[in-house]
């Protein structure tokens, strides 16, 4: 009976083993992957803070292209020219603001904190409204095609009635004429120019459609996984602990070799888990974030999941410090008592 228990109590080591580093690893994926100071430190240590220009370009392109009252300058703008105009008019201060609040604003809705995540461009619309955003429309007119005699006479003519601002380029001489009419315009167009677009609409919030709801119970379950081995623990605690020095060498080797395992897997198994997150986000945030945003957060993974295995590292180390100094107290109790210890 007894040798049936031991046995028993054997496997429960094994399968504690088994799933106490995978609990370790997951449990900190939850708590790290969806935590936006992850991701600030991953995009400053990556420089990924310079794609944001390409976040901002595309989410305002879209956002102009949806509204039918937006000014046909602003439609007539590529994601190309937002992107070149971004990355003059905001300083690297700015860009690294908005990058931070992006990343607070999508990971407070994932979280579950707001119902939608938007993109703060108040700093961008103070830019526009001033030297830098004339600067900004001036250079762009100079990369359009020259401007043709029937333009030319709608610049001295009609501009300023229909309040269009033509795309073409001007003679050097015209930009003199076309400066205050530009700078006219261009408040006129601030006016109307939205202080945050849009990145995740709340519209499915709170409904049966709404996307957060899967990624919600898969979290659960990560949550969760450290139960698993804690089961195992207590089956072996009762199958196979009878005396003092009997839970301290029940308990001690799993921990020393589970912490271990634990330490060399936040060492090496970066690759690993940052597949495991990148796993996470493209089945469960897929549609939910715009593709370029989307994009950027899976190639910063793999700088997070170092942020997601420095825990890991540590608790290893602890676990496997318990586990080493149950052994050597179990090792002590014994000599003291002269009771030889039991077998594995």
């Amino acid at each position: 009976m007894k040798t049936a228990l031991k046995t028993l109590a054997g496997i429960c080591a094994v399968f504690f083993l088994l799933t106490g580093v995978p609990a370790l690893v997951l449990f900190n994926v939850e708590r790290k992957a969806f935590d936006p100071e992850s991701y600030k430190q991953a995009f400053e240590d990556q420089r990924y803070i310079e794609r944001m220009p390409g976040v901002l370009a595309n989410a305002l392109h879209t956002s102009i292209a949806e509204d039918g009252n937006a000014d046909p300058y602003l439609k007539a703008l590529t994601v190309e020219d937002w992107q070149a105009s971004i990355s003059t008019l905001l300083p690297p201060e700015d860009l690294q603001t908005l990058t931070e609040g992006t990343l607070d604003s999508v990971f407070g809705y994932l979280n579950g904190r707001t119902n939608s995540a938007v993109i703060s461009i108040a700093s961008l619309k103070k830019e526009l409204s001033g030297e830098a955003g004339v600067l900004t429309i001036k250079l762009f007119l100079r990369a359009q095609p020259p401007c043709t005699v029937e333009q030319l006479l709608q610049i001295g003519l009609g501009l300023i009635e229909r309040g269009d601002i033509l795309l073409c380029n001007p003679p050097e001489e015209a930009f003199g004429m076309l400066a205050p009419v530009i700078e006219s315009q261009l408040q006129t167009m601030i006016v109307n120019f939205p202080d945050e677009i849009t990145l995740i609409p709340g519209t499915k919030s709170g409904t049966p459609d709404d996307p957060r709801i899967n990624l919600n119970k898969l979290r659960a379950v990560l949550k969760i996984t450290p139960v698993l081995p804690l089961i195992f623990l207590i089956g072996i605690t009762i199958l196979a602990v009878r005396s003092f020095p009997d839970w301290l060498k029940w308990w001690g080797w799993p921990l020393l070799v589970t912490g271990a395992t634990g330490f060399i897997v936040a060492l090496i198994g970066s690759p690993i888990v940052g597949r495991v997150v990148q796993g996470v986000l493209q089945t469960q945030t897929s549609g939910i974030m715009p593709p370029i945003l989307m994009s950027t957060l899976r190639e910063a993974v793999s700088a997070v999941s170092r942020q997601i295995l420095k825990p890991v590292a540590l608790e290893g180390i602890l676990l496997g410090i318990l586990g080493l100094g149950m052994i050597l107290v179990a090792a002590y109790v014994v000599k003291k008592d002269g009771t030889p210890l039991p077998n594995k």
